[in-house]
């Protein structure tokens, strides 16, 4: 116990350095198809590959070797509509005003994008250490003309550790992780969609002629902790992300980039990452049988649940990532949830190494009040 008040401290001494930084800008966090699947729940309870960007504490269970694990999504509602309009747009069916008012109806209605995040690494028995890349982009506006671009990529090198202690029925695990990152996004003034729109219905790179756009870069470095405590099939677990030191961001063209072949970094201009604090409750029915059940009920902020309880309780569902996996035989995955109050749809297949899933999600997005639709798909080769 002393070495755990110890770590604590420590990380408590650590996140007072965040607060001279001038800037707090959020993390990034890949939507694989599990987590989206369930409503952006499981992050509180991850386990294996899971724990690198979710809670270090899951270190501390049974051990995983990951040699690859990519996941893809896109902002997009799969209507029939929708889909045939999409395979018209790819097989040059549509002409040139049809596809800019079916890309338009895309942008206005739901935000057009998507991203992928790639990762390899170690997770279990008591450490964590890998390596894992996520990219996210989105275009958003009511048209092509006034539509704004933005992107943010995040490369991170992880080491993590766990101890698990066991107290009779009682199972508590700690972890923490120790992360350092590069981030390269848009700056605050975001980009035009339009350029990137042409190019995209004209068939051209991109980027063709987007040079004099700037992008913002800058290494640093972050703390994750985390805990769960297990009697019986219930559990509960905290999680806190993304301390870290203030680092530097400096911008660059995407010219300059190019022309010096170097990633922008150092600068004057100070960031810090937003502290997330999360926390949650699984329960957990038949684990080792042919067909087991979980559920998550997770919150992003706890705290603001509180005054919810004697002034609104009906509005607490809609606060929190709610999620179900069904599990047939250990092979066949079935999910569903609500994520604050949207539903989600899941499924995976995991044969002896190789992991497949999908999902179609809708998350809120707090900015603007509205919500956004999406299509998830994920593989992986695990040991």
């Amino acid at each position: 116990m002393r070495r755990f008040f110890l770590i604590f401290s420590l990380f408590t001494l650590f996140s007072v350095g965040i607060l001279s930084a001038q800037t707090s800008i959020a993390g990034l966090q890949p939507k694989d198809a599990r987590t989206m699947g369930m409503g952006g729940s499981f992050r509180v309870f991850s386990e294996g590959y899971a724990a690198l960007s979710g809670n270090p504490a899951g270190f501390a269970g049974r051990g995983t070797l990951t040699l690859g694990d990519i996941a893809s999504w896109a902002y997009f509602k799969p209507t029939p509509l929708n889909i045939k309009k999409a395979l018209d747009l790819a097989n040059g069916q549509l002409g040139s005003t049809e596809s800019s008012a079916f890309l338009e109806s895309l942008v206005a209605d739901n935000g057009f994008g998507g991203g992928v995040s790639l990762g390899l690494g170690w997770a279990g028995k008591g450490f964590g250490i890998g390596l894992t890349a996520i990219s996210d982009s989105v275009a958003e506006g009511s048209t092509l003309d006034t539509a704004v671009f933005t992107t943010r990529n995040e490369a991170n090198a992880i080491f993590g550790m766990a101890w698990p202690l066991e107290l009779g029925p009682v199972t508590f695990r700690f972890g923490a992780s120790v992360r350092g990152f590069y981030l390269l996004e848009t700056n605050s003034s975001a980009w035009t969609f339009k350029p990137i729109a042409d190019n995209l219905l004209n068939g051209q790179p991109l980027l063709l002629d987007l040079g004099a756009n700037v992008l913002r870069g800058g290494f640093g470095m972050a703390v994750d902790t985390g805990a769960t405590l297990s009697l019986g099939p219930l559990s509960l677990g905290i999680m806190v992300r993304d301390y870290g030191y203030k680092f530097s961001m400096q911008e660059s063209t995407i010219d300059e980039i190019t022309a010096s072949l170097t990633v922008p970094s150092g600068g004057q201009d100070l960031f810090k990452l937003a502290p997330q604090y999360s926390a949650g409750l699984a329960l957990r029915f038949n684990q080792t049988g042919p067909v087991a059940t979980t559920f998550y009920f997770e919150a992003d902020d706890p705290m603001s649940l509180i005054p919810l309880v004697s002034s609104n309780i009906e509005a607490i569902p809609s606060q929190l990532h709610i999620g179900a996996e069904l599990d047939l035989l250990h092979f066949i995955f079935l999910r569903a949830g609500f994520n604050k109050g949207l539903l989600s749809l899941g499924a995976g297949i995991d044969f002896a190494l190789i992991e497949v899933d999908a999902a179609v999600f809708s998350e809120p997005l707090a900015a603007t009040g509205q919500t956004r639709t999406g299509i998830a798909l994920q593989g992986a080769i695990r040991f």
